[in-house]
């Protein structure tokens, strides 16, 4: 690479970043020298309150690992102290130690936790005694280190992950009651982009929003999006599992924090970096309908004087799972109160083994019938002539499901790793760090037999019937019996994602008041390659006809015979048929697509001055960020983009302020604490191509919007916290629906032109095709909820509840749909319609329009509660769930409200889940009931309703002392619960609301030991 292609990647929005975090270095003063003498009256209390309390006076991040502060009274403080000090008399004599994470957070630990060399896991049952506020004070949804927050935001632990049994990143992201996820591993088969599961991918969809209105973060920093998708949304298969902390999940608009595309929420993946040692993890899975998995994990860390580095990495096996199994034996659901959606005789696109045969017209796809001749008895294998026996009689319907593969979703291989390292200089006041994270996985997909549609000429040593004066012979014939001899391979995907991301960065404490400075440059890249295996046509037309390419007959072994049964059909006829769609033997980097991702963040936080609540504290930062996507090598991308390389680059200005109204100082009845969080944050988005029109010359364009965002947290007392939180956000259009390629003209659209009338009835040329004139769509999300911790008599209750209100204005949506519900409005869009000189209709493009509005309301809820019993153990009980009051869809003003909740297209009025857990000694036992809502289903005549779905899972988990092994073992749908009947047209079951494996039992080793 040339310098000055190296030179193209620092943009000057970039460069100005670079020297401001430069000139930030040199601003540095020692954290460990501080002097800061705070001003302390902590009563006698509880530990965790108590820290809390410190950490509110003090700025400092103080995080509870799970089993610290259990049970655990301190005597109180009360005068002047530097924060160690009060730190360490807060913690004497209590079983506790602390140490210092990162530049502003510190861990407080169980002293044995803390001694064990090899970092084992605490106890799962603690995880609650986090008070509220020390929990919410490092998660996502602000840059401000220590500010009263009104956002809801939940945090779902390692711990709590291991004993739900979940092994996957989606396994993770499934189990929120909040995610529909229309992209996933089961969803294979019921995807319009080509067995999406065959390509790796697997994404987060919050509320049902879209994939790409939910923004998901890896420790904070924005992750590459899927290359094969290009629409914004992020595949996390490509996230290292082995490496995860906790996912924090923010579930509310988030742009005035992290910018466009947070509209339904952040989802923030926190990698491990705290624990010294080694740890070794086996798991295997084994399904009730196949799918078996196999991981194998490895963790290592280290510290030194001022540093540590943390690797994990990663390796699992997937198999696919078995439709039989799995209880698709057959398309045929009339027995179900189903449709029979087996191809019938007379269908256009009917086929079968024995071949469907007649006199007509092939057109590739199907064949137009004009004098049917049938078929042969189902018996009968083509070898004995074939004309005497045709017969409409002999056709049956053909039942794809019952001849296709037995394989519904994919196999897989991944391998993935996490690396970070942290140094301090300057007597721990600089802290320089750098990640790395990969993932490469392979898949494929197996899709069965193919067929072939098509005329039969006479030279077919098979085909011993008359020629048609006017018409073709042809034949409509499966492979299915060659398939399923072993004859023929399978028609089948086959595809890797590569994902890289690097980061370096610093963290530095400035040398006014408590201000730090945090600097990170990120580049992310997503490597795509994929091949569809598929029948060679040209071959096959060779071995159809019975003769080669130079006219010379073939030997009678190389002909197909298109008439039979498949049982005659010589193995030297299908031999090498199926082959790779798009050569292997190409370019080297034929069938690849890209995604790359530049990102340059500085952020300062600190406070200003000092109001009686507390310190007013604010962030400040800018991002420059530039994404790619590159399909040029991507043959089959000429049919999406016009643009071969979209790319846009971003630029943003953000800060956030908290001002605590009432705090300690002017405490009153009735207003425990009261802080108010306002940001904004300037979005800036400039994108390159052709917003002239398809072919003409590349412009720049620039998208622009400040999204506001309020908070409000009010502690009537210290029990109670009731929040509110207002924002807007918006996302800029995709380079997709900007410059979609054109396709058309089709001529089935009947207008009438308003400006001609007298024209009557037309069928213009109608393309669908790019809009380079849409705007960005508009949110705006109210929340407004309470969280209830009570102590006394109901001491270790937990109680959260958050109502949702979001409207969307610019939404957008289809050109298409527009057109035949309000052609009037259809007309009145800018180059919608195009007229020639003289005013008539010459085209009409059928593009994405910024019409359409969508209302949601919805309601999280979250009840847990934690006691102990001498006896038996220490229980928790709880459940978390969402109720979907209203996502609705209005095309065009005007149009009639499309209801998608309770639909297949929407989530499901009810989703959450109970559990119970308990935990004495090295024991843990946790019993989970998940629950999804009945919903109407895809069949509207008669109107169908699919059931609700109960499953329960059950894990157990086993330390054995001190000796660094632990054990889990259990199975999720432990009962191998039936799935509810979905009258769709592929499988009978929804795969965004089931996992199609069934039941499915786990074992987990794990051993930590030192490595020092």
């Amino acid at each position: 690479m040339t310098m000055k292609n190296r030179l193209q990647y620092l943009t000057p929005s970039a460069l100005t970043i670079l020297l401001l975090a430069v000139l930030t270095v040199g601003a540095v003063r020692a954290w460990a020298q501080s002097e800061e003498v705070l001003t302390l009256d902590i009563e006698p209390q509880n530990a965790g309150s108590a820290l809390m309390t410190l950490a509110q006076s003090s700025g400092v991040h103080i995080m509870l690992e799970e089993g610290a502060g259990a049970r655990v009274d301190v005597e109180g403080l009360k005068g002047e102290y530097r924060f160690e000090d009060a730190l360490a008399a807060l913690l004497t004599d209590t079983g506790l130690k602390y140490q210092h994470a990162s530049e502003n957070m510190v861990v407080v630990q169980v002293l044995e936790q803390a001694a064990q060399p090899n970092g084992a896991e605490p106890a799962p049952a603690d995880e609650d005694e986090e008070p509220l506020e020390l929990a919410q004070q490092t998660v996502t949804g602000s840059r401000l280190r220590d500010t009263l927050s009104g956002a809801p935001v939940f945090v779902l632990t390692r711990e709590e992950i291991n004993l739900r049994g979940l092994g996957s990143v989606e396994d993770v992201i499934r189990s929120l009651p909040q995610n529909f996820s229309e992209v996933n591993a089961g969803a294979a088969r019921d995807n319009s982009i080509n067995s999406v599961d065959a390509m790796g991918q697997s994404m987060v969809n919050l509320r049902g929003f879209g994939e790409q209105s939910t923004l998901v973060l890896v420790n904070g920093r924005r992750w590459p999006q899927a290359s094969s998708f290009g629409n914004g949304a992020v595949n996390i298969n490509g996230l290292p599992f082995s490496a995860i902390e906790r996912v924090e999940v923010l579930t509310d608009g988030a742009s005035a924090i992290y910018g466009a595309d947070a509209q339904a929420g952040v989802v923030n993946f926190i990698l491990r970096d705290d624990y010294q040692g080694g740890e070794t993890m086996l798991r295997y899975d084994m399904a009730a309908n196949e799918g078996d998995v196999r991981r194998i994990e490895q963790n290592l860390s280290t510290n030194w004087d001022g540093g540590r580095a943390t690797l994990s990495l990663s390796y699992s096996e997937n198999e696919a799972i078995d439709n039989y199994k799995a209880g698709y034996t057959t398309s045929d659901y009339s027995s179900r109160g189903g449709r029979d959606n087996r191809l019938q005789p007379g269908g256009i696109f009917y086929y079968g083994q024995p071949g469907v045969v007649g006199y007509g017209i092939p057109l590739g796809f199907y064949n137009i019938l004009i004098a049917p001749l049938g078929a042969l008895p189902q018996g009968d294998d083509g070898t004995s002539g074939v004309f005497s026996k045709l017969s409409p009689a002999n056709l049956v319907p053909w039942d794809s499901a019952a001849m296709g593969t037995s394989e519904n979703t994919s196999h897989s291989e991944r391998t993935s790793g996490h690396l970070t390292v942290t140094q301090e200089f300057l007597d721990g006041s600089l802290e320089l760090f750098g990640e790395f994270t990969f993932d490469f996985s392979d898949s494929w997909a197996h899709r069965g037999a193919e067929r072939y549609l098509g005329a039969v000429p006479s030279t077919n040593p098979y085909n011993d019937i008359p020629p048609h004066p006017f018409f073709q012979t042809v034949v409509a014939y499966s492979f299915a019996a060659e398939y399923a001899a072993g004859l023929m391979d399978p028609v089948s995907n086959d595809s890797d994602q590569n994902n890289r991301r690097v980061t370096l960065g610093f963290r530095a404490e400035l040398p006014f008041r408590d201000w730090i400075a945090d600097f990170s440059a990120s580049r992310g890249k997503e490597e795509s390659w994929y091949l569809y295996y598929n029948i060679d046509s040209d071959l096959l037309a060779e071995r159809i006809a019975g003769v080669d390419s130079a006219g010379n007959p073939l030997p009678i072994e190389q002909v197909i015979n298109p008439f039979g049964n498949g049982t005659g059909q010589s193995p030297a006829a299908v031999e090498g048929l199926v082959k790779p769609l798009i050569g292997i033997d190409g370019p080297a980097n034929a069938n690849w697509n890209f995604s790359r991702q530049d990102d340059y963040n500085l952020t300062t936080d600190g406070s200003l001055f000092k109001l009686p609540g507390g310190d007013v504290r604010i962030a400040l930062g800018v991002e420059n960020r530039t994404e790619t996507l590159d399909y040029s090598a991507d043959q089959s991308r000429s049919t999406i983009f016009s643009v071969t390389d979209p790319e846009r680059e971003i630029f943003s200005y953000f800060g956030e302020v908290g001002i605590p109204l009432i705090g300690d100082d002017n405490r009153m009845a009735g207003v425990h604490s009261l802080g108010m969080k306002m940001a904004l944050r300037s979005d800036e988005y400039s994108f390159s191509g052709p917003f002239g029109g398809p072919g003409s010359p590349y412009t720049e364009k620039k998208f622009d919007r400040v999204s506001p965002k309020v908070e409000l947290a009010w502690y009537p007392v210290s029990e109670l916290k009731v929040r509110a939180s207002w924002g807007e956000s918006f996302v800029p259009p995709q380079s997709s629906r900007l410059f979609g390629v054109e396709n058309g003209p089709f001529n089935w659209l009947a207008l009438v032109d308003p400006e001609n009338p007298q024209l009557g009835l037309q069928f213009p040329n109608a393309y669908f095709t790019g809009n380079p004139d849409l705007d960005p769509e508009i949110s705006e999300t109210l929340a407004v909820g309470f969280d209830w911790a009570p102590g006394g008599m109901l001491e270790g209750l937990s109680v959260k509840i958050t109502w949702f209100d979001t409207e969307f204005a610019d939404k957008f949506g289809s050109g298409f749909t527009l057109a035949f519900d309000n052609p009037e409005l259809f007309f009145q869009i800018p180059n919608a319609v195009i007229r020639d000189a003289q005013g008539n209709i010459a085209r009409v493009n059928l593009f994405t329009v910024n019409l359409a509005q969508r209302f949601s309301e919805y309601l999280d809820a979250s009840v847990r509660y934690r006691f102990d019993t001498d006896q038996w153990g220490e229980f928790t009980v709880g459940a978390d769930a969402t109720f979907n009051a209203k996502l609705q869809d209005i095309a065009a003003p005007g149009a009639d409200p499309n209801n998608l909740h309770g639909t297949p297209a929407g989530p499901e009025r009810w989703k959450g889940y109970g559990y119970i857990n308990w935990a004495q000694g090295n024991a843990t036992l946790n019993l989970t009931g998940n629950y999804s809502s009945s919903y109407a289903g895809a069949r509207f005549s008669p109107q169908e309703r699919v059931e609700n779905y109960l499953t329960f899972d059950l894990t157990g988990s086993y330390e054995f002392g001190d000796s660094g092994w632990k054990v889990y073992a259990g199975a999720r749908n432990i009962t191998n619960k039936e799935f509810p009947f979905f009258d769709g047209f592929s499988a009978p079951w929804d795969p965004r609301r089931v996992d199609p494996k069934g039941r499915i039992i786990h074992l987990e080793i794990r051993k930590t030991y030192d490595i020092f």
